[in-house]
This record gives C-alpha cells, structure tokens and sequence, in this order.
C-alpha cells in the first residue's frame, strides 16, 4: 500500500524543475552590507514616497527604489541635525 501524503505536501517541491523555476531572483537578495529593516509610516506618506518615485521616473527614466529613496532621506537628516 502507497504511503498517506498529508495535505501540506507539495509534490512539485520534489521537482527540479520547479526549484529551478521558482528559485529568487538576484533582485530579492539582498546587497552586500545592507540590513533589511521595517517601517511603518503613514497613507500619505506611503503616498507621497510612491509620488516622488514617479517624478524622479519622469525626469530621469530610472526608476528608483523606496529603499534607495529612504537612504537618502536618512542621510538629508543625519546632515541636517549633525550641524
């Protein structure tokens, strides 16, 4: 008699095409010497970060990320209040 598999098992796991398929991408790891860390911030400020990253794709053609915009953000502060 076959072995009872249990709900929870996913018998594409078992293939390799699908590990090869549905491996990450280069842009979901993280690059070297970043932390990952969490915010939570308001709508509108959600709003207006996703605004900015329009504008800054309308003059440029560049899409830039919430990240590198929070970086820079971080580092207008450190600048700002390190006087």
């Amino acid at each position: 008699m076959k072995p009872r598999r249990s709900i929870a098992h996913d018998p594409l796991a078992e293939s390799e095409i699908m590990r090869d398929f549905y491996k990450p991408t280069t842009s979901e790891e993280p690059k070297p010497g970043l932390v990952k860390a969490t915010f939570y911030l308001a709508p509108e400020d959600v709003i207006a970060l996703e605004e900015l990253q329009l504008q800054i794709r309308k003059r440029t053609g560049r899409k830039a990320n919430k990240s590198e915009l929070m970086r820079e953000a971080i580092a207008l502060l450190l600048k700002e209040y390190s006087k």
